[in-house]
């Protein structure tokens, strides 16, 4: 898992991600810089891909990151289908005679 390349956006794991912090034993202490960045650290919190090691010492799973973007794709992917079929299906009652 770690020798791929991680192409993940945010500034949050970003900084985690460029201080090497992804197991417990390379946790960092973070504080959020402001409210919005409160936010989005405690939504990560709550998804569980920002960890507690320590007091005060988070570190960021990859194995969490990347089981989040699985199950949005797998809801993703068939509600695209379902959406671009009934897209067609529309389409298709305006070029009846």
């Amino acid at each position: 898992m770690e020798t791929r390349p991680h192409r993940i956006r945010g500034t949050i794991p970003g900084l985690f991600l460029a201080q090497h912090a992804i197991h417990p034993e390379d946790a960092i202490a973070f504080v959020p810089r402001d409210s919005r960045e409160q936010s989005a650290f405690n939504r990560l919190r709550a998804r569980g891909i920002v960890r507690q090691a320590a007091t005060g010492r988070f570190y960021f799973s990859l194995e969490a990151h990347y089981a989040a973007a699985e199950r949005r794709r797998l809801f993703a992917v068939p509600t695209a289908i379902i959406g671009s079929v009934l897209l067609a299906w529309i389409a298709t009652l305006f070029f009846r005679g």
